[in-house]
């Protein structure tokens, strides 16, 4: 088994927190299968990537939330030269429903992601993964919504941090 190196460790330590998340006592991520209960938190495996049967699987594991760290394209450096290196984790979520709409806003029987959007800042916002991680607190940055569709609804959110260069 390799080491997954301090980016791996904080995607880890993120999808531990995700499939964990709960909400008025039931799991935020977990549905249903052939009678058996799944939680679809992971590591960004490209899970619902167009080659893999696209919108499909997107239905087959909302409600979901995938992991993954991505990269900066700038590099920044301190006053005396020291570099300046910041964290992004992004973190896919996304639900479906056969009621247009619901998969956006909920219902009294289903969480939609307008609702797991509040729930994921306020689980990673100012918080830090603990002993062991050379970083500062984590801190909501944003979002996008690349599905915006009747019956389903996603969102990636951003969250960073600061690394600390030892």
């Amino acid at each position: 088994m390799s080491d997954a190196g301090m980016m791996g460790r904080i995607e880890a330590w993120f999808v531990s927190q995700l499939a964990a998340l709960t909400y008025e006592g039931r799991l935020v991520f977990e549905k249903t299968v052939n009678q058996q209960k799944q939680v679809n938190v992971d590591h960004w495996r490209h899970q619902i990537a167009s080659g893999e049967s696209g919108m499909e699987s997107f239905e087959r594991y909302a409600p979901f939330a995938f992991v993954k760290w991505q990269p900066f394209n700038t590099v920044n450096r301190e006053g005396d030269y020291d570099l300046n290196q910041k964290i992004r984790i992004a973190i896919a979520i996304g639900q479906v429903n056969k009621e247009k709409g619901v998969a956006r806003f909920g219902s009294s029987t289903a969480i939609g992601t307008s609702l797991i959007h509040s729930l994921v800042i306020n689980l990673f916002d100012g918080k830090h993964p603990g002993t062991g991680f050379t970083c500062d607190d984590f801190y909501y940055a944003g979002d996008e919504e690349p599905i915006d569709h009747p019956n389903r609804h996603g969102v990636e959110m951003y969250f960073e941090a600061n690394y600390i260069t030892l």
